[in-house]
């Protein structure tokens, strides 16, 4: 017999956050196509790699995120 959703999600919100986004994840996993997962995993990893790459040379400049969200409203009000 399969076991009780209800008692599922009972059990899973039982557990610390680190462990409910482990299985967050491993649901959210399970309902991607297994031949997609390969090619956007590889996608994400080239994105990151060249994003890293453009900080360590200095083609990009960092912002902190308190002064990129006071630069959007800015720009936003004007």
């Amino acid at each position: 017999m399969a076991p009780d959703p209800a008692t599922s999600i009972r059990d899973a919100l039982a557990l610390d956050a680190d462990q409910r986004a482990v299985v967050a994840n491993a649901l959210l996993e399970s309902l991607h196509d297994a031949d997609d997962t390969g090619e956007v995993d590889a996608a994400w990893r080239a994105e990151g790699t060249r994003r890293l790459a453009e900080v360590r040379t200095g083609a990009v400049e960092l912002v902190d995120a308190d002064e990129h969200y006071a630069r959007l409203r800015a720009s936003l009000t004007a």
